[in-house]
C-alpha cells in the first residue's frame, strides 16, 4: 500500500513539474494602432503541445478577429528538445482609446493582459523606426492623402495625391478607396506611382507617391473617401525591392491571410483620413452643356484633305473635341446647325480618355458627310461648343468658324450641248471601202430597237429588285428598318435617331431632312410625332431618362405601313430658309 501511494505521489510530482515548465504568454506585433488598422496578437504555448484551443471569447467586446492561424515549434538547445505552440490573431480595435487585451485562458494556463493605445485614424501613429536629426519620433509606416483643391466646381477635377512611406520592409497591394456606396465621385487613376528614395541617419527610406483624377458629380458638402493599404512587413527577412509588386514583379506577395507564416510576416493596414470638400454649383449661362475644364480645343479635317465637291456626292469631314480635366462621359454632343443646299448625316461619336502630363484628356471624334444638293457657292456653318475656364474663371468658346466651299455639277447635269457626241461618220475612201451590201436600218426601226431594249431593262431590274428585296424593302443594302428596331430594342437612342433620319429620306428622297423636327412635318402623323419628340427630349436629356421602346416601335410600325404622303414643293426647303 504504501508503495502504491508513493507511485502515485511521484506521477503527481512529474505531473506538476512539467504543468511547472509550461507557460501561455501573449505577445502583440505593436502598441500604438491607428483606428481602422489591424495589429498582430500571438498566444504561444511554451514547453508542450495541448489539442485544446483558447478561450477567445473575451476579445470580442473590444476587437474583431480577422484570422486565427496555428503553428508549431520545436527547438533543440544543449542537446534538449523543446517544443511549443503558437496561435496568431489579426485583430482590429473596433474604438479608440487605451484598450486592454484581457487575460486569455488555455486548460488550466492563463496569459497576462496587455494595454494598447488606439489613435484616430489617419494619425499617423504605426510602428517605431527611430528618430530624425531633431528628436522626433519617425514611424515605419504612413499613408497620408492630400488634394490641391477643397472648392471644386462639380464636374471639375480635383488631384488627389496619396503618399505611402516605409522605412521597414513593408509589401502588399496597391491602395484602393473605400467604397462607401455613393455616386458622389469618379475616380480616375493617373499611372504607376513615383517612387523616392533617401536615407536618414543610416535608414532607407521609401515613399511611393500616388496620383487620383477626381471628379466631384454633385454640388455640396462632399467628403472624400478614405484610401486604404493593406499588406504586411517582414521581422526576420527582407527582400532588394519591397515594391516590386507595383512594378510587374512575380515573387512580390500581395495576397492576404496568410495561414503558417505569420511569425515572420506581420499584417498591417494603414488608412487616410477622409478629407471634406465644398463643391459649388454650375454656373447659369454657360450654355446647354456644363464644361469645366482646363483647356478645351476644337478642329475639323476633311476626307480627303482637299476634296472636290460635286452635286450629290457625299464628302465626310471629321471633327474632334479636346478637353483637358473632364472625363469622355462629360463632353458634349456636337451640333451641326442646318446649311442650306447640303444634306448632312452625322454619325455616332467617338470618346476616349487618356492621361496626358499628370491630367485626364478625354478627346470625342465625329464623322460628318455632307451631299451637297445644289452648285454653286455653299457655306458650311461655324461649329460653337461653349465651355467654363476652371484656370480663368471665365467662360470660353470653343470653335471652327464657318467655311465657304464651291460645288461643281454632277455627271448627270451636265448640258446636252456638252454631251460626248459619237463618233462621226467616216467618209471619203473609207466609207466607200465598206461592202456594198452592208443596208443601214431604217431610222424607225432603230427607236424600235431602242424601245424595245429600254422596255426590257426595266422588266429586268424590277425583277431583279423584287428577288433581292423583301416587304417593306428590309433586306435592301442600306434600309434602315432593321437597324430601327435593334437600336429601339438596345435603347441605343443615336443610333435610332440616325437609323430614323436614313428611313425618311428613303421615304422623302426630293426633300432636305436635318433633324427629327423635319421628320415629323413630312410624316404628317400626330402620334408619330409625340414618339419623335419624346426620343429628342431622351436623348438630349443631361440624365438618363425614361423611354418607351414598345410605344416607340408600335407607333412607327403603323407609319411604316401608311403610304407616303405627298409633300408640295414649298416644304422641300429647310425651315432655316422658309
Amino acid at each position: 500500500m504504501k508503495k502504491f501511494a508513493a507511485t502515485i505521489w511521484g506521477l503527481v510530482f512529474l505531473w506538476s513539474a512539467a504543468a511547472a515548465a509550461q507557460s501561455f504568454d501573449a505577445t502583440v506585433n505593436r502598441s500604438r494602432i491607428p483606428e481602422g488598422e489591424t495589429f498582430l496578437l500571438t498566444l504561444e504555448l511554451n514547453g508542450g503541445r495541448t489539442g485544446s484551443s483558447p478561450d477567445l471569447s473575451a476579445l470580442n467586446a473590444d476587437f474583431t478577429t480577422y484570422s486565427v492561424s496555428n503553428a508549431f515549434r520545436t527547438t533543440i538547445i544543449n542537446g534538449k528538445a523543446q517544443q511549443s505552440q503558437q496561435w496568431n490573431l489579426v485583430l482590429m480595435p473596433n474604438k479608440t482609446g487605451k484598450l486592454t487585451i484581457p487575460a486569455l485562458k488555455l486548460d488550466n494556463l492563463e496569459s497576462k493582459p496587455i494595454t494598447i493605445e488606439v489613435s484616430a485614424a489617419g494619425s499617423e501613429i504605426n510602428v517605431p523606426a527611430g528618430t530624425d536629426d531633431s528628436g522626433k519620433q519617425l514611424d515605419k509606416f504612413s499613408l497620408k492623402g492630400s488634394v490641391d483643391n477643397k472648392n471644386p466646381f462639380v464636374q471639375e477635377q480635383i488631384i488627389y495625391t496619396l503618399r505611402l512611406t516605409d522605412r521597414g520592409g513593408l509589401q502588399g497591394e496597391e491602395p484602393y478607396f473605400e467604397d462607401n456606396g455613393s455616386n458622389d465621385w469618379i475616380i480616375k487613376s493617373l499611372g504607376a506611382p513615383e517612387v523616392n528614395s533617401q536615407i536618414i541617419n543610416g535608414q532607407t527610406t521609401r515613399e511611393l507617391v500616388f496620383r487620383y483624377a477626381l471628379f466631384p458629380q454633385k454640388s455640396g458638402s462632399l467628403t472624400i473617401p478614405s484610401v486604404k493599404f493593406r499588406g504586411f512587413y517582414l521581422t526576420k527577412e527582407s527582400r532588394n525591392d519591397p515594391f516590386g509588386r507595383f512594378f510587374g514583379d512575380d515573387v512580390f506577395l500581395g495576397s492576404f491571410g496568410m495561414t503558417d507564416v505569420f511569425a515572420t510576416k506581420n499584417p498591417i493596414f494603414l488608412s487616410t483620413k477622409p478629407i471634406a470638400v465644398e463643391v459649388k454649383p454650375a454656373l447659369e449661362g454657360t450654355g446647354k452643356w456644363w464644361l469645366p475644364a482646363q483647356d478645351v480645343r476644337i478642329f475639323a479635317q476633311f476626307e480627303p484633305s482637299k476634296p472636290d465637291f460635286k452635286v450629290g456626292e457625299a464628302v465626310t469631314r471629321t471633327i474632334y473635341l479636346q478637353a483637358t480635366g473632364v472625363i469622355d462621359s462629360q463632353l458634349p454632343e456636337i451640333e451641326f446647325a442646318q446649311a442650306q443646299g447640303l444634306k448632312q448625316y452625322p454619325e455616332k461619336p467617338e470618346a476616349i480618355m487618356k492621361v496626358q502630363n499628370g491630367q485626364v484628356v478625354s478627346t470625342e471624334k465625329i464623322a460628318n458627310v455632307y451631299i451637297p444638293a445644289q452648285s454653286g457657292e455653299l457655306t458650311l456653318p461655324a461649329i460653337n461648343v461653349p465651355w467654363f475656364n476652371v484656370r480663368t474663371g471665365q467662360t470660353e468658346t470653343a470653335r471652327i468658324p464657318e467655311q465657304k466651299i464651291t460645288v461643281g455639277g454632277s455627271a448627270a447635269s451636265i448640258p446636252a450641248a456638252q454631251a460626248p457626241q459619237p463618233q462621226a461618220a467616216q467618209s471619203g475612201a473609207a466609207a466607200s471601202s465598206r461592202p456594198e451590201t452592208a443596208q443601214e436600218l431604217p431610222q424607225s426601226k432603230i427607236y424600235l430597237l431602242l424601245g424595245a431594249a429600254f422596255g426590257l431593262g426595266i422588266i429586268l431590274s424590277f425583277a431583279l429588285m423584287k428577288l433581292f428585296s423583301g416587304r417593306n424593302g428590309e433586306k435592301s443594302p442600306g434600309n434602315p428598318l432593321k437597324e430601327i428596331r435593334s437600336a429601339a430594342q438596345n435603347k441605343d437612342l443615336r443610333k435610332l435617331r440616325d437609323a430614323v433620319l436614313r428611313w425618311a429620306g428613303n421615304r422623302y428622297p426630293e426633300a432636305q431632312i436635318f433633324s427629327l423636327n423635319d421628320v415629323e412635318e413630312l410624316v404628317g402623323d400626330r402620334s408619330f410625332g409625340c414618339e419623335l419628340e419624346k426620343l429628342g427630349e431622351a436623348l438630349y436629356a443631361k440624365q438618363e431618362a425614361e423611354w418607351n421602346a414598345e410605344a416607340f416601335l408600335k407607333v412607327f410600325e403603323k407609319v411604316n405601313k401608311m403610304k407616303a404622303r405627298r409633300i408640295h414643293d414649298d416644304e422641300l426647303l429647310p425651315k432655316l430658309y422658309k
